[in-house]
């Protein structure tokens, strides 16, 4: 079994990839993204330890990964229509022009 610290150096890196890539870009596609792979990042480290202190090998685990990766592809979807709604009225996905949109 994979000791469950290395997990956690795994999704501390995908944290701080997310962390920099909000930082630095300013495209919203790109920064939801990001908060996404936050998102990813914490639901492995929790299916990591529930998959290590459970004494049911890992299915509770299994279970709980499944559902927020239903979320996750629920979010996936919402930006996709965000998107096609924003690229058909002509607006600019730089985040700092999103003050001066009118609705």
């Amino acid at each position: 079994m994979i000791p469950v610290y290395y997990i956690l150096y795994i999704c501390t890196a995908l944290v701080g990839v997310a962390l920099a890539a909000i930082a630095v870009e300013r495209n919203l596609i790109v920064i939801m993204l990001a908060v996404e792979l936050i998102f990813l990042a914490s639901t492995v480290a929790v299916v990591a330890f529930i998959a290590y202190g459970s004494s049911t090998g890992g299915a509770l685990g299994v279970m709980a990964l499944i559902s927020i990766w239903a979320v996750a592809a629920i979010e996936i979807i919402t930006l996709v229509a965000f998107y096609v709604y924003m690229k058909a009225r002509g607006y600019s996905f730089d985040v700092s022009l999103l003050s001066k949109m009118r609705w």
